[in-house]
């Protein structure tokens, strides 16, 4: 049955089982299956007990199978949201539930588990209602879980046309009987003869030889691929050579299930070490393997780099976590470090055979291979809004438009496609030249937007710090972080990722892009009243921001793990009542930095960084300090962002009632510049971080007569 035919799966409750011959035709086929080193998508549509109850029945003479998302009750299952601990791993059979989310990330993951003659079976609902299913994956693109019942995945819609194209796939409705088994192509057997090193391939030898020899060297190395290409298995066999040569090796990566194919390869014992571990015992080692390098952040990367001699291996399209930030942000510094480094690359399957129809299959379901192209000739660009309905409608517009924002931020991953389709609230503006995107801007409404905004109540809920729903950025971090009450009850439309092609980079392409979208601020199309961004502190991002009159409102205090910047939110007004408060938004910036500076506690960085910034006159306001001070000492706001508004309202207002000396020698430690509050709950004999802040709240209760007071 075509998977296209997709009536029958709405005409009962009840469905078709399998039969003894069903599964007796299953098992023949899959033992030519992995003769063959192929691996194919099973797909199981209907109700989800009907789908559980036949995958358990195909894959329980499977011992080696994974389970991600809900299964019966003796089945082992991994949620789908802990699917990285799956990683490194090799399996015969792989069930993904997607009435519990389909997770881009995950799917894309864990279907590289997957050795040759394995199956990948899909349990999801009946087509036809697919796209309109509730998806628990769905919520993490929306603020309040509610909402996403009322969302049209159209990132089903291209997902269930990607799979009725490709003629590999099997599909069993609920009401139809089991599908035929295709016949598999007369191809010779296909058989993974490891060579006496114990390689697969040529460039399996080749990168063992670059690693033996770089470790002899004490120069690091960078190993690369897709998954399936047993970069695993290549780490295990050179930590057993190197072993024996009588060096040391130490393994770390993620976490210790990344590495079972590193250690089944190793005949020498191999022990593993958390990253975070290694830094704070420094064990004495020659070479230190890291596998699922990308999912461990940069800053932790560079630190293991500078203390050992390191092999860091790690997929290409980054679904670990960090998605391009191990390429274009990792590799470059380590290269700085160590300009010796050699980088290796595997493409050649060894997990599968290189005639298997799954993993195109997967790369075209999440647009991994989208990349920007270019126009043939130039010509005069022009800018306009594109849909999402638009982006499914047109396949090549979507790639090269996804292709395009891939380039412009180091974490892109497999849910970004997902996001870019569903989410709510989302608005992309691309420049064109003869029809083929050379810049884009993609834009989320946030705040009093129009379909979800925030409430008073909400908004109110979230500067104590009560509560924090899923995205609104901008004014969730201006109302807790930066102390601005009112900054929920504004409407932002927050440039998420702006991009030009790298060959039409240096042109202000970008600027003229900007300058678009604050004109159609002045239209319904972009009604509200900031545009805002929010970005790691470069000193060239920070240039081009301020110089198409973008003013900052906001510092972030830690660093992001990938690029090691600290974030800094930027607004540009649009509205009249968003020109009339930024100018007090800014000047109550200004007044924290300044308050940081007077103290003399910014690090050279920070004090680099704020000298770049284009800031008004400190000016705070001590109505501002006041409802700051009473919502600390009342409800949940945080210490370190309001350190400066509380260190000013005491300074000018008396508790209510009488503090101790030693009440206030403790008031003071908690609000010094250089507060810590762990260090501080240690010197007072106070049990823990927690403790101190509890015992802050509570001296500053004492500055007022009750909680309800404004």
């Amino acid at each position: 049955m075509g998977l296209t035919d997709m009536g029958l799966t709405n005409i009962a409750l009840t469905g078709r089982e399998l039969t003894t011959q069903n599964l007796a035709d299953w098992q023949q086929w899959r033992q030519r299956l992995s003769a063959c080193g192929e691996r194919r998508l099973l797909l199981l549509a209907g109700e989800q007990d009907w789908a559980i109850t036949q995958a358990q029945r195909l894959t329980q003479s499977q011992p080696d199978t994974l389970w991600l998302g809900q299964a019966d009750s003796v089945t082992a299952a991994t949620p789908v949201s802990k699917f990285k601990t799956l990683l490194g791993q090799e399996v015969g059979a792989l069930v993904f539930n997607t009435f519990s989310g389909l997770h881009p990330d995950a799917l894309g993951a864990v279907t590289g588990t997957l050795r040759g003659g394995g199956v990948l079976i899909l349990l999801c609902p009946a087509l036809v209602t697919w796209p309109t299913y509730p998806d628990p994956d769905l919520v993490r693109y929306v603020a309040e879980p509610e909402q996403a019942r009322d969302l049209h995945s159209r990132f089903l819609n291209r997902f269930i046309k990607v799979l009725a194209q490709d003629a590999q796939v099997l599909y069993w409705p609920q009401k139809a009987a089991f599908p035929i088994l295709p016949t598999l192509p007369p191809t010779a057997p296909w058989q993974v003869r490891p060579d006496t090193q114990g390689c697969l391939n040529h460039q399996q030898r080749h990168a063992l030889a670059v690693i033996l020899s770089c470790a002899r060297r004490q120069e690091p190395v960078v190993l690369t691929a897709d998954r399936g290409r047993g970069k695993s298995s290549l780490l295990g066999l050179a930590a057993a050579r190197l072993i024996t040569a009588g060096l040391k090796v130490l393994l770390t990566a993620p976490n210790p299930q990344a590495v079972t194919q590193v250690q089944a390869h190793c005949t020498q014992p191999l022990a593993f070490m958390a990253p975070d571990a290694l830094l704070a015992e420094r064990p004495s080692a020659d070479v230190l393997l890291i596998d699922e390098a990308a999912a461990i952040p940069v800053a932790l990367l560079l630190s293991l780099a500078g203390h050992y001699c390191c092999v860091f291996a790690s997929t290409e399209h980054g679904y670990e976590g960090t998605g391009l930030g191990f390429q274009l942000k990792f590799q470059p510094q380590l290269l700085q470090m160590h300009p010796k480094t050699r980088k290796v690359h595997l493409n050649l399957p060894a997990r599968w055979s290189a005639t298997d129809p799954l993993e195109p299959l997967l790369y075209q379901l999440l647009a991994l291979n989208a990349a920007a192209v270019m126009p043939i000739t130039a010509a005069e660009p022009n800018i306009r809004w594109v849909t999402q309905t638009e982006l499914l409608q047109n396949e090549a517009l979507l790639s090269q438009t996804f292709g395009l924002l891939t380039l412009a931020h180091y974490q892109t991953s497999p849910s970004d496609l997902r996001q870019l389709l569903d989410g709510p609230e989302l608005k992309l503006a691309v420049m064109f030249c003869q029809e083929i995107p050379i810049a884009a801007a993609l834009l989320a409404t946030e705040g009093l937007t129009e379909r979800y905004p925030l409430t008073a109540e909400l908004s109110l809920a979230i500067w104590r710090g009560q509560r924090r729903p899923r995205g609104h950025l901008l004014a969730q971090s201006l109302a807790f972080h930066g102390g601005l009450i009112e900054a929920g009850q504004f409407r932002y439309h927050r440039i998420m990722r702006i991009v030009v092609h790298p060959r039409y980079q240096h042109r202000r392409l970008g600027s003229q892009l900007i300058a678009w979208l604050q004109e159609q601020s002045q239209h319904p199309a972009l009604n509200g009243d900031f545009l805002g961004a929010s970005f790691g502190a470069s000193p060239e991002l920070l240039a081009f921001w301020q110089a198409n009159h973008f003013s900052p409102v906001r510092v972030g205090q830690s660093r992001d793990t990938v690029s090691g910047l600290q974030a800094v939110m930027m607004l540009w007004p649009s509205s009249v009542a968003a020109k009339k408060i930024l100018p007090h938004w800014q000047q109550q910036f200004s007044a924290n930095i300044y308050d940081a500076q007077h103290a003399g506690t910014l690090t050279k960085e920070q004090a680099t960084l704020y000298q770049a910034l284009r800031l008004l006159p400190a000016r705070h306001n001590p109505e501002r300090d006041r409802k700051i001070a009473h919502d600390f000492a009342f409800y949940h706001r945080d210490l370190i962002s309001d350190l400066p508004a509380l260190r000013r309202f005491i300074a000018n207002n008396a508790p209510l009632r009488p503090l101790s000396d030693t009440q206030l020698q403790l008031l003071n430690a908690l609000l010094a510049h250089d507060s810590e509050p762990s260090k501080v709950a240690k010197k007072w004999q106070l049990s823990g971080h927690k403790a101190a802040i509890a015992h802050c709240r509570l001296l500053l209760q004492t500055f007022f007569t009750a909680p309800s007071e404004t």
